[in-house]
């Protein structure tokens, strides 16, 4: 086997939310040299600019990987999946953009990490967006990431609900990402003129003539290479060569709140004993490496109607989705150029909470054998906590990168998370209990009369309930010792390297991990940018 040794200034590891940006930000100075590593591909499939695409690209091994994630509580493994491809989960998810709210942002400040303040982190949304209502003082147009809100909808279904959602005091909104409220809107999206906007479409496409900019795919990161304390590159498998990579400034990690600690932990960063176990030398202990780990997870409530309502039907056969895929292909409009979830609610579990603490989806049909349309009318509701306490863990079980982590979860650990989370049902049940959609309702297909205390809501949403694909925590930032990156986003005890991607927040923020992944991106490029 080969190896060959190449050098840049900055290397990026994943070409995800966050990676692909701080990659075509840095650049953008044609006198900096940088070379993006993606370990899937570059992302030709049409299905990726398809939004209803991800329905088929979740399924392909090619274009997502899959880790089995233990709860803890049960036994239970569960799949968690990321995009492997150019563009990482922002090319296969549900196009949610769902940004968090001033709090969450002060909060992470007033922890102790002021590059994270809300007018800092608004800017980056703001500079990121080319939004559908136009600007103001909370949203952007120009950008190069294409944001779209309905402001109504022919889906009799969708209409019903904020019609119930109304009566149960959640005020019907034109943006929800503008105001922390309990609330209902139309779900913010990143479709433009009916194309997906990933990373990759938006950030690399434009850059990648750049002659300083090197994307590499189909590479897998092994170990960080180091010179006594300073990283100074990285060892990659890329076919059947060993490549290694130098780095004249920086070595910066996006690889996602799963492979990012176990790419620190192969290279001998991360807690002892864990590094021990695995047969990895401790280069630097650190013990919040692959700690703290929080995930979104939640219940659902799926109804049937009556009669034909909402989108169920139209999708609910092959030769109706492939009829339904020509029309997007003459019209770029219709079921498949909408995004997954029509609706999005935040709600307080209690009127005592100062502000919401759970999110609602609403699912424009109903599904069944997982994730296919049912054979009949329905809907579904998915409701979750949105900053859960719980903490689990991400590691290595050896230093090869092909073996599987050990994900642990802890679901519902603390007892707020399991207060929050036992009250979702009896929410959701309420709207579905106002006119005018009670009345259109045939029966309720999940979780079914036999679930009504709390601890039964709980068990519910154990067997398996629904994970959100939102972890973050397992490389957080902050200014203790023992916090694995200073607010700076460097990695403590070495130099030249730095973490840019999800994994860095401590703490749940009020939505969806993809928008925070791209402003982590946008604001790190800035950080890099001045500090050299």
């Amino acid at each position: 086997m080969s190896e060959k040794h190449e050098s840049y200034d900055y290397i990026v590891v994943g070409a995800g939310g966050s990676g692909a940006i701080v990659a075509s930000r840095l650049s953008e100075d044609p006198s900096a040299s940088v070379l993006l590593i993606e370990r899937g591909g570059k992302g030709r499939n049409p299905m990726l600019y398809i939004p209803k695409g991800f329905y088929f690209t979740l399924k392909s091994d090619r274009l997502t990987t899959t880790y089995p994630a233990e709860q803890s509580s049960t036994g239970y493994i569960e799949p968690w999946q990321r995009g492997s491809v150019l563009g990482g989960s922002t090319a296969v998810n549900g196009m949610m953009y769902l940004r968090g709210h001033s709090a969450d942002y002060d909060r992470l400040a007033a922890a102790g990490s002021p590059e994270w303040n809300w007018d800092t982190v608004l800017g980056a949304f703001r500079a990121i967006e080319d939004h559908s209502l136009g600007a103001s003082t909370m949203r952007g147009v120009g950008g190069p990431v294409g944001i779209t809100v309905p402001r109504d909808s022919d889906d009799e279904m969708a209409n019903l609900i904020l019609a119930a959602a109304r009566k149960c005091g959640w005020e019907n909104v034109e943006d929800i990402n503008a105001q922390d409220q309990q609330q209902i809107g139309f779900t913010p999206v990143t479709i433009k003129a009916g194309i997906r906007q990933s990373t990759a479409n938006t950030f690399l496409w434009p850059a990648r003539k750049r002659k300083n900019l090197t994307i590499l795919t189909n590479a897998t990161v092994g170990q960080l290479r180091f010179d006594g304390s300073r990283v100074i590159g990285v060892s990659a498998r890329h076919g059947r060569s060993l490549h290694t990579y130098q780095a004249r400034k920086e070595v910066i990690l996006s690889a996602g709140a799963i492979e990012t600690p176990l790419l620190l932990e192969r290279s001998g960063i991360g807690r002892g004993d864990v590094l021990r176990n695995a047969g990895v030398a401790v280069r630097i202990d650190s013990p919040n490496v692959g700690e703290r780990l929080i995930e979104q997870h939640g219940v659902s409530l799926q109804v049937y109607f009556k009669r034909e309502i909402g989108r169920t039907l139209a999708l609910s056969s092959k030769p109706k989705q492939l009829m339904q895929g020509v029309r997007y292909l003459a019209t770029r409009n219709g079921p498949v150029g909408t995004g997954g979830y029509d609706l999005t609610a935040h709600i307080k579990s209690s009127p005592e909470v100062e502000r919401p603490d759970i999110q609602v989806i609403g699912i424009p049909f109903a599904l069944s054998d997982g994730a296919n349309p049912a054979k009949k009318p329905g809907m579904m509701l998915a409701g979750y906590q949105i900053r859960p306490n719980s903490r689990g863990s991400i590691h290595i079980q050896s230093a090869v990168p092909e073996s599987a982590p050990v994900i642990r979860t802890n679901y519902f650990e603390d007892a707020e998370d399991r207060r929050v989370t036992g009250v979702i049902i009896e929410h959701l049940r309420k709207v579905a209990t106002q006119e005018p959609l009670a009345s259109e309702i045939s029966f309720e297909d999940f979780p079914g009369e036999k679930v009504q205390t709390e601890a039964q809501v709980l068990e519910f949403g154990l067997s398996p309930g629904t994970s959100l694909y939102h972890a973050v925590g397992t490389a957080a930032m902050g200014p203790a010792d023992d916090d694995v990156v200073t607010p700076d986003l460097r990695v403590r005890g070495v130099e030249g390297l730095r973490i840019v991607d999800i994994s860095v927040l401590p703490g749940q923020v009020s939505g969806n991990s993809a928008a925070p992944a791209m402003a982590i991106g946008w604001i790190a490029a800035d950080l890099i940018r001045n500090s050299q």
